[in-house]
């Protein structure tokens, strides 16, 4: 069997993550051979899994809800399916691509993978997201994952609500917390509006004037941006805080994190869940990622996981974290939606 995957390459890594992690379990446990196509930050993180010769993706080929399915981007894609002929397309966040297969090659198979408000976002006008979702429905499968259910809406016939798709690399991690604290401000910032840029360069702010209260601690800025990193180098920072330029690996950070300081976004927060690692989570972003996030919130059972504003005084995050790494190391109580996400594109194939 072949698997391709298409995933949306900003503005963060989200969609790409999963993605991956779904396609190299189907390799490593059935044997699959696996194809990834993504641009931007997403051929970045490709990258680092060994996939390399992807083309320079440009401004005409794609638009704030993902690839057009009329440029030279797009044209690799279908070459691609053409060539590598595979049996089933995985894609995430790529509604006009989906489109697009679907009409050139309706007999491939196509699982779309989905955050929980691509089809249930009462912050996005009624009318795009009743497009949107006609767009996802014409997959054959869709598999909607994050930290919050959703029941089947109207013109899926092959609906799944599951768990967070987690990195594979989380789920065999080993954590040793040292004496460090990680401010994952991921990649997020890219292809965005000036108010995402804006909320995570608070968080940086936040991260560095808290730093002097914890002078046993080192603090690890990690930004996957370089506009971010770029602004972030230039502040005055404490002799106990490092900046990083670009992605770490998981062990690099979540390995030795006492705790850690990041948005609320669906990836990042259920796999500290998974892992069991304390962490202030800030709600960051423009309006609609907002909304996400708060939801995302809403749905946390972890008394080690902590959410704090856009307001909050630096004396208010300085005494939440006095008090969340003074407990006691819990083990994470997340269960992840990788193996039913196996099991949905397995049982597609296999029927």
């Amino acid at each position: 069997m072949k698997v391709l995957g298409i995933f949306r390459g900003f503005p963060g890594l989200g969609r790409v993550v999963a993605g991956v992690s779904l396609l190299e379990e189907l390799r490593d446990r059935f044997g699959y051979s696996i194809k990834f196509i993504s641009y931007l930050q997403g051929e970045k993180y490709l990258q680092m899994r060994g996939c390399i010769g992807l083309p320079v993706v440009t401004s005409a080929d794609y638009c704030s809800i993902g690839l057009l399915p009329t440029n030279r981007f797009a044209v690799y894609i279908f070459e691609t399916i053409k060539s590598f002929n595979p049996d089933l397309i995985v894609i995430d966040g790529e509604p006009l691509i989906l489109h697009s297969i679907k009409i050139s090659f309706p007999d491939i198979k196509i699982v779309t993978l989905l955050n929980p408000s691509d089809v249930d976002n009462p912050s996005n006008d009624k009318e795009a997201m009743e497009y949107f979702n006609e767009l996802y429905a014409m997959a054959d499968m869709a598999i909607v994952h994050g930290l919050r259910r959703i029941c089947t809406p109207l013109g899926y016939q092959n609906f799944h609500s599951i768990n967070t798709i987690v990195r594979h690399d989380i789920l065999n991690l080993q954590t040793n917390p040292r004496n460090e604290i990680y401010c994952i401000l991921g990649g997020g910032t890219i292809n965005v509006g000036s108010q995402f840029e804006a909320t995570t360069l608070d968080l940086a702010q936040l991260t560095l004037d808290i730093a002097p209260h914890f002078p046993l601690f080192s603090f690890h800025i990690v930004s996957a941006s370089s506009n971010i990193y770029d602004a972030v180098i230039k502040q005055n920072r404490p002799p106990n805080v490092v900046i990083h330029n670009g992605l770490l690996y998981a062990e690099e950070c979540y390995s030795r994190a006492a705790l850690v300081i990041t948005r609320a976004g669906r990836n990042t927060t259920s796999e500290l869940m998974v892992l069991g690692i304390p962490a202030v989570i800030f709600v960051a972003g423009d309006k609609y990622r907002i909304v996400e996030q708060t939801q995302n919130i809403s749905e946390l059972h972890c008394s080690s996981l902590i959410p704090i504003t856009p307001n909050s005084s630096s004396t208010n995050v300085i005494r939440i974290i006095e008090n969340l790494i003074s407990l006691p190391k819990e083990k994470g109580n997340f269960m992840p939606g990788n193996e039913s996400a196996i099991t949905c594109c397995v049982n597609l194939l296999t029927k």
